[in-house]
């Protein structure tokens, strides 16, 4: 078999991710936003007596090297071993496509042009020469639709004999130009010349672009009549905030109806199989670190897993169907005005579901210094692994006919505070001006099921391979703090206490109610002599500002790990066993016990600090994937202990001024 190596080179939105997809059922995200795929991606297939190997490189808008995209692909374009270029043309967009394609004019290289979505051009009324631009170009040209699957092996062949071509070829002067051509491209003298101004480049090669479509091209009705309609209602002056507020409602809701439904399905099959396994293992060590450590551990991931899925599936839908890329132009002005650019919009809103995904959404930031940014507020969106805690906190200390509207104050609140944070962050660390906010609006579109699939699919899965894994070493690592070292003292007096209440005179029930009071208590005892409760003793003085007793110290050490033991934990060490979180009667008398052991000053500050401070371990994780160094995540550490400590003081001294 001869191999053959093809590089997709385009524009954001043009569609390559969709054509490898239709050429060989690759699984690769399809989006809207400009860096998708942000590294490049392979595919292979076979076709005739060759193996073709597709390499997606990143949607950029030239190879000035700005932006992160445009030099991974200008660095591979020059730097790696491939055979031929395939350029895809959004066929709906030719004039601003052209511009990356004069661009690689300037490349000896194999070159082949795909006019991608011919299909919708031609419905737009949209007629294209082809063989007057490849012969303007001196580049085949190829009509092809992705999501039709149209004239795809016509685009193989093409490949192909272009190829084959090149290589017969190969020492002859291939980029003479007939002296009365137009010049497409700049020399290198010129490129020198404006090296660190794009804009000469830019608008030489635009002049260059409008002069072919205008051989080329002819537009025989009104263009994007459907769009500008829905643009005129979604993006209205008034209505626009209100519409995008009920849409995101009603995507949040759908995550939470029909999400928790499978939760709680996953929940108590998890639990089920975390009591099975302690009750088939003799050794109580081993049974305990299988059954509460590991299992109970990774399945408090793998619960929110339909949560999570519902919100991909929400949101993937309104990304597929245009609609996302309008909200960030829509939002642009309003975040620029606290330093963070449009786009920012999409990981701050997938923060409210889960901060690894969230994290992972950021790659669609063109600019290192905004996707930093952005990558240090999203830890201030509340997640839904924090929601419980608020329940609980909510639910002990203030009345029941204000609850909602206090849950909602908390979710304001935090993205009120990621904002002015972000403004403080862009004046004395991010300093320099912001990427503009460049993005082809793309036409509206029915998201495809195949489109859906992959998207939902691919985020799960990433999902569950990074916060699984890590989760479940972070649970391993708890358990061990939480259950070493053990005080032989405190079982004997257990064994004591539980002799001499075998000697009284009590019924079944009593005995075991009693028994249960004494095991709560070992509980306890036994966490408070462990590494955990000593951590939590020594942090205790630097916590007492804000009226933290040592539980909710050793809560918030836990809450590292993941952000739902923290509930557990409260529940363990105020003497009411890890059954707290999940019984309706223990989860008020746990209440009870908050109210009886903290006062509302410490429970204000308590939920301020589980709101700012540092994300989840799984999270912390992303959060290092992302930014590229792991010295940030010791900066991410820093960052938000102290805006958690400095609002959680704030909100305990208002408190008290109150009179709470």
């Amino acid at each position: 078999m001869k191999t053959l190596k093809v590089v997709l080179v385009g524009q954001p939105n043009v569609g390559k991710s969709s054509l490898i997809n239709a050429l060989s059922n690759a699984k690769m995200r399809v989006g809207n936003f400009s860096g998708v795929t942000l590294e490049k991606a392979e595919a292979t297939l076979n076709y005739k007596d060759y193996t073709i190997t597709m390499i997606d490189l990143p949607g950029t808008y030239s190879l000035n090297g700005y932006t992160t995209e445009e030099r991974v692909c200008k660095d591979f374009l020059d730097n790696e071993s491939y055979d031929i270029i395939l350029n895809v043309l959004d066929s709906t967009n030719l004039e601003h496509n052209l511009i990356l394609t004069l661009q690689l004019q300037q490349l000896d290289k194999a070159k082949l042009i795909a006019l991608n979505m011919i299909d919708e051009a031609k419905i737009d009324g949209i007629m294209i020469d082809t063989k007057q631009l490849s012969q303007m170009l001196h580049t085949n040209v190829c009509e092809v639709s992705s999501t039709k699957k149209q004239n795809l092996n016509i685009l193989l062949d093409a490949l192909i004999t272009t190829h084959e071509s090149y290589m017969k070829t190969k020492d002859t002067e291939l980029t003479q130009k007939d002296s009365n051509n137009i010049k497409w491209h700049n020399t290198q003298e010129e490129i020198q010349e404006h090296k660190h101004n794009n804009i000469g480049i830019t608008s030489t090669l635009a002049q260059n672009a409008q002069v072919i479509v205008n051989h080329i091209q002819k537009v025989t009705k009104p263009r994007a009549a459907g769009s500008a309609k829905l643009d005129s209602i979604l993006l209205h002056r008034i209505w626009s905030i209100p519409i995008f507020l009920l849409a995101m409602f009603l995507v949040f809701q759908l995550s939470f109806v029909l999400g928790d439904f499978f939760k709680e399905m996953i929940e108590s099959g998890i639990d089920t199989l975390a009591t099975f396994t302690k009750d088939s293992i003799t050794n109580d060590l081993f049974a305990s670190l299988l059954g509460d450590g590991i299992i109970k551990g990774v399945g408090a991931v793998l619960s929110f897993l339909p949560l999570i899925a519902t919100l991909f599936l929400g949101l993937s839908l309104l990304e597929s169907s245009g609609y996302m890329a309008r909200v960030a132009f829509m939002l642009d002005g309003l975040f620029f005005k606290f330093g963070l650019h449009g786009k920012s919009f999409i990981p701050l809103v997938m923060g409210f579901g889960c901060s690894v995904p969230a994290y992972m959404a950021t790659r669609t930031l063109r600019n290192k210094r905004d996707k930093l940014l952005t990558l240090f507020i999203i830890g201030f969106m509340s997640c839904s692994a924090r929601l419980p805690i608020y329940l609980l906190f909510v639910g002990a200390f203030f009345s029941a006919e204000y609850a909602g509207f206090i849950l909602f104050g908390i979710y304001l609140c935090g993205f009120i505070i990621a904002l002015l944070l972000a403004k403080i962050l862009r004046i004395f660390v991010f300093r320099g001006e912001s990427e503009p906010f460049v993005m082809e609006m793309p036409r509206y579109r029915i998201p495809t099921l195949r489109v859906i699939w992959f998207s939902v699919w691919g985020k799960s899965y990433l999902f569950l391979k990074k916060a699984g894994s890590v989760i479940l070493i972070g649970a391993i690592l708890v358990w061990i703090l939480a259950n070493f070292p053990k005080s032989t003292l405190l079982q004997e007096e257990f064994n004591r206490d539980i002799q001499v209440l075998a000697t009284q005179n009590l019924s079944e029930r009593e005995f075991e109610e009693k028994q249960k009071i004494y095991e709560n208590n070992l509980l306890e005892s036994q966490l408070e002599y462990s590494f955990a409760g000593r951590l939590g003793h020594a942090l205790e003085p630097i916590f007492a500002p804000l009226g933290f007793d040592w539980r909710l110290s050793v809560a918030l050490i836990t809450g590292f790990s993941a952000k739902e033991m923290v509930v557990t934990t409260l529940g363990v060490l105020y003497a009411l066993g890890e059954e707290a979180v999940d019984d309706d009667l223990k989860n008020q008398s746990l209440q009870e016990e908050l109210r009886a052991s903290i006062d509302t000053k410490a429970a204000v500050a308590f939920i301020f600090f589980i709101m700012l401070y540092i994300p989840c371990f799984a999270a912390t994780i992303a959060f290092i994937n992302e930014s590229g160094k792991k010295i940030y995540g010791i900066y991410l550490f820093i960052f938000t202990t102290l805006a958690a400590y400095t609002f959680a003081f704030i909100g305990h001294e208002v408190t008290g001024l109150l009179g709470y």
